[in-house]
């Protein structure tokens, strides 16, 4: 999926085409340097302060005359005039340095959008009433700072000026960018003495090295609020993206000469160096150090004793398993701590739309039993960011829950409770004493041995399975027809037409230790590529003796459970909406393992009735899969999946009402079957399956599945069969 283009850029791209007009007459050999001088010019005119003593005060030297350039101002301050952002923040945003993508992507900087720095700078005003000095240790071009400051800053002219003066406190790497932000706060002020107070407080160099006795020698008694946007990055240098800002032209994965270059060598070395020095510093830091991880850290001791942070963090922070200590530093400082989920659907940055991340917010002080996580999810246009009403997480019952701290991301209380409820009654399988103990297996590294693979059959060889031809219940989903790489064809096969035709073979002799060992008997497999809003996050099959599987289908057996049944229950279970939804809360575009396990399976042994039951109809599901294609064999393939939908209900003790709101989050459900009358797209699915639960709604889903039969809907076919599936005839259906 291409990047998008973001909002803010889309907004400004007028202004920024007027700024880039008038910086240019003034023919200065640097373009970022005559565009900072046109928006001082700008901010005087905003901000009503005298140009000439702004220069004089920082000792600019101008590149025009103050009317030529007032004359320029005039011209960008025009062209923001319109926008639907304060003018000192589109301020900031023009003011930006210039990066390269290559230089952002090693920085792990992402530009903050207004929308976000407006949020960000009312939950710190919030946290910060009383208008004590506030930070931004990693300041960029201060956009967080002054969304912070018009919404602190009250009163007349000259009580913000005196708070801007006092109270605003900056760090950043660059000089450059301290000039953008001096500039968009000074457009919120006319006394120039007010700016120059404010900035000569302010530190150029590396926040995260600077001793905390210096902070403190600014803000002693801690800041009343923290606000930042740290990088997002590992602390590492990959040699690929370092020849490639070098200027060498190279694809992903393409080889490296033997000898690495110097500079190459010289720059790791300092990163480790670097690493070295944040490990000494920071309890949190630590192997491959997550920057974002150590800057949090950062932020919680600059806020005072009863200080607040506001800060925009990955989604990481509360779904992996690297970031658990700092979860639980954060929970063990903010009696209540507010974090809103964001996805990049409204276009903030220029990454991927299903991106997700955080608005986190709170003030630190003495935790008890009450303290909680107020969680929202957080929707937007092209103006604003609005939350949705929070989910309150009580951290004790979270721990208890999810010992690793964990955050599902549930959307209402309703659905929090509903997750603990299952959490609670499902059976735990992380530890070596569960019954249902995995021995997990990435038998064969498509990446590592590519070169060991061959394009067709011979005698010792084994299929090498890959995550297309693994889908729910279905091993076979997808047949190789032709090309490689990204171009390579598959072909769905249609419902009870499953078969397996491989794009690879590998002979055993090439495989690893152990596998071809493996590779002879029957597991379990699943794709582990997957998403929140996929049609289905977990893919899982039963995987025959005499393949091997590629490192995206992870297999699975039991050692305390011999025999296919125990496999086909576990298949069974986790493909069931029950399990699924629960996964769906702490997924993020992987089922790892460490993810996989921390969610609880349905109370149900294969031995008991339930787990025979479930069995038994997994087992058919497969046979059935390779039977004979036909509308009977997708009907009665549904039935089977229902009936183990509600085995899996029954046993987490899901209602109907629960049911329905389990199937509402699997909107991308029955995309190829025909919808009803006057609606977009088909429900059968959910209609079928509520209308055989004890449900309030149970005669109105009953009359809806029925209606969708007769069109020739079918439960349970994916919209990858849905084009395949042959030519449904209602007649056939009764």
């Amino acid at each position: 999926m291409s990047a998008p283009v973001p909002v803010e850029i889309g907004l400004l791209r007028a202004a920024d085409r007027t700024l880039d007009r008038q910086a240019s007459r003034l023919g200065k050999s640097s373009l970022y340097d005559s565009r900072l001088q046109v928006l001082e010019a700008t901010a005087s005119l905003i901000g009503g302060f005298d140009l000439q003593t702004f220069h004089s005060k920082f000792s600019i030297v101008p590149c025009g005359s103050i009317a030529t350039l007032q004359d320029m101002g005039a011209a960008v301050a025009s062209a923001i005039a319109g926008l639907p952002m304060h003018p000192a923040l589109a301020l900031s945003a023009l003011a930006r340095e210039p990066l390269s993508a290559q230089d952002r992507r090693a920085a792990g900087a992402h530009h903050t959008d207004f929308r976000l720095a407006a949020l960000l700078g009312r939950k710190a005003a919030e946290l910060n009433p009383s208008g004590r000095p506030i930070v931004d240790p990693a300041c960029g071009a201060g956009i967080l700072l002054v969304a912070s400051a018009i919404a602190m800053a009250q009163g007349d002219r000259r009580a913000r000026a005196r708070w801007l003066a006092e109270n605003i406190h900056a760090a950043d790497v660059s000089a450059a960018a301290l000039r953008g932000a001096r500039l968009s706060l000074a457009s919120l002020t006319h006394d120039v003495g007010a700016i120059s107070n404010m900035s000569g407080r302010w530190f150029v160099g590396d926040s995260l090295l600077r001793p905390l006795t210096e902070w403190r020698s600014i803000s002693p008694h801690g800041f009343g609020a923290v606000v930042a946007n740290p990088p997002w990055e590992k602390l590492k240098v990959h040699r690929h993206e370092f020849e490639r800002a070098a200027g060498c032209e190279r694809h992903y994965g393409q080889a490296h000469d033997d000898v690495a270059p110097l500079a190459y060598l010289t720059e790791r070395a300092d990163t480790h160096a670097y690493a070295r020095a944040l490990a000494a510093r920071y309890s949190l830091a630590g192997g491959e150090i997550d920057l974002f991880a150590v800057f949090t850290e950062l932020l919680i001791e600059l806020a005072g004793t009863d200080g607040g942070i506001s800060a925009l963090l990955p989604a990481g922070l509360i779904r992996s398993k690297s970031t658990g200590r700092l979860r639980k530093k954060l929970f063990d400082s903010f009696p209540q701590l507010n974090i809103a989920v964001i996805d990049n659907k409204a276009r903030f940055f220029s990454i991927d739309t299903r991106f997700k991340f955080l608005a986190v917010a709170g003030n630190k002080g003495p935790i008890d039993d009450r303290a909680a996580i107020h969680l929202t999810h957080c929707d937007a246009d092209d103006q604003r960011c609005v939350e949705t009403s929070p989910a309150i997480i009580p951290v004790a019952e979270l721990q208890s829950l999810r010992p690793d701290l964990t955050v599902p991301e549930v959307r209402s209380e309703a659905q929090w409770q509903l997750f603990s409820r299952m959490s609670r009654v499902g059976t735990s399988w992380d530890t070596d004493t569960s019954l249902w103990a995995p021995d997990f297996s990435r038998e064969v590294d498509m990446s590592r041995y590519r070169a060991r693979f061959r394009s067709g059959a011979a005698a010792g060889c084994f299929i090498v399975v890959e995550g297309r031809m693994v889908h729910q219940h279905r091993f076979g989903a997808k047949t190789y027809v032709s090309g490689s790489g990204r171009r390579a064809m598959w072909e769905t096969t249609p419902l009870g037409g499953a078969r397996v035709q491989p794009q690879f073979w590998i002979d055993a002799r090439d495989l690893p230790t152990g596998i071809p060992e493996r590779a002879e008997i029957i597991r379990a497999g699943f794709c582990d590529i997957a998403g929140q809003t996929n049609e289905r996050s977990m893919m899982a099959a039963i995987v025959p003796a005499g393949v091997v599987c590629g490192n995206k289908v992870p297999t699975v057996t039991f050692p305390r459970l011999l025999g296919e049944a125990p496999l086909n229950t576990w298949c069974g279970m986790v493909n069931s909406f029950a399990f699924d939804w629960l996964l769906r809360r702490v997924l993020t575009t992987t089922v790892n393992y460490f993810l996989l396990q921390s969610v609880p399976l349905p109370p149900v042994t294969p031995t008991s009735l339930p787990g025979r039951r479930i069995s038994a109809a997994a087992k058919k599901l497969r046979e059935l899969d390779t039977s004979s294609p036909g509308t009977r064999t997708a009907w009665r393939m549904a039935e089977l999946r229902s009936r183990i939908d509600l085995l899996c209900f029954n046993a987490y003790g899901v209602s109907g009402d629960d049911a329905a709101v389990i199937l509402q989050d699997f909107a991308s459900l029955d995309r190829s079957q025909p919808p009803l009358a006057g609606e977009r797209r088909s429900t059968v699915t959910r209609d079928y399956l509520l209308s055989l639960m004890d449900y309030d709604g149970k005669a109105a889903a009953t009359t809806r599945f029925e209606a969708a039969k007769s069109l020739g809907a079918i439960p349970y076919i994916s919209s990858q069969n849905g084009e395949d599936e042959p030519a449904l005839d209602a007649v056939a259906l009764a």
